[in-house]
């Protein structure tokens, strides 16, 4: 009797599975709503389109899983200055490699804007408390450690490319900044000197940092565009 080859599940059940292994990494990773509904919603999409189209082994799903898992890893607390400073220096990776997925998604620029200025509220707050934390403080309940976020040096998720945008939505034009450029910031009584370290591959994004790495900041173009239109950000001349 002819034997016939096992069907291969449909992309329905690889949805599924996918969002069933993602809800048990989630289970204890304390992640905000909208990060969390973003993973099972978003990642979980993105994840199962890989593996329908190119299996379990290929670079762009390890990626795929990395990705998520480091995102989980930058908005758990921070045991002091030297996780800190593992999240700032990973920071430029995480978000390009989150920009590159959201692009082969598809997702609106609205959509995207809306959740990378969120993440930047949210490292900011992370970034902060660690710097203030005690080395010997409870750290994050996370199955990853710092040293696995920081491994892969790629910066975008391979051979993924992202649908051809309406030259209407290409409205990052100013402030004319290029990487290296310092940049002042005013706010809550105090000011900020950094250095603009990173660039989104859309132009959406900006991520500042210190000459130290101990104090960054990333916001979404339009969050730049109008602290330098309120005054609250300056470009200083290059030296």
């Amino acid at each position: 009797m002819l034997t016939m080859p096992p069907k291969p599940p449909s992309t329905r059940e690889v949805f599924v599975r996918i969002q069933d292994e993602m809800a048990s990494q989630l289970t204890k990773s304390g992640a905000p709503e909208e990060v969390h509904d973003f993973l099972m919603r978003d990642w979980v999409r993105l994840l199962a389109s890989i593996f329908v189209a190119k299996g379990n082994q290929h670079g762009d799903w390890k990626a795929g899983w990395e990705t998520a898992h480091a995102l989980l890893w930058s908005l758990a607390p921070k045991q002091g200055r030297e996780e800190t400073g593992t999240l700032i220096r990973m920071l430029p990776s995480l978000l390009s490699r989150l920009h590159a997925g959201c692009a082969a998604l598809g997702m609106e620029l609205s959509e995207r804007d809306a959740l990378f200025e969120r993440l930047a509220m949210l490292h900011a707050a992370v970034a902060r408390e660690g710097l203030q934390a005690e080395p010997d403080e409870e750290g994050p309940i996370t199955r990853l450690r710092a040293e696995d976020v920081t491994e892969a040096e790629d910066s975008d998720l391979r051979n993924l490319t992202a649908p051809d945008l309406p030259a209407t939505d290409r409205r990052y034009a100013s402030p004319e900044l290029k990487l290296g450029d310092q940049v002042v910031f005013q706010g809550e009584g105090r000011e900020r000197r950094l250095i603009l370290t990173w660039i989104s591959p859309m132009g959406g994004m900006y991520m500042f940092a210190n000459a130290q790495g101990r104090d960054a900041l990333t916001l979404t173009h339009a969050r730049l565009l109008a602290k330098f239109q309120a005054g609250d950000a300056s470009r200083l001349p290059a030296p």
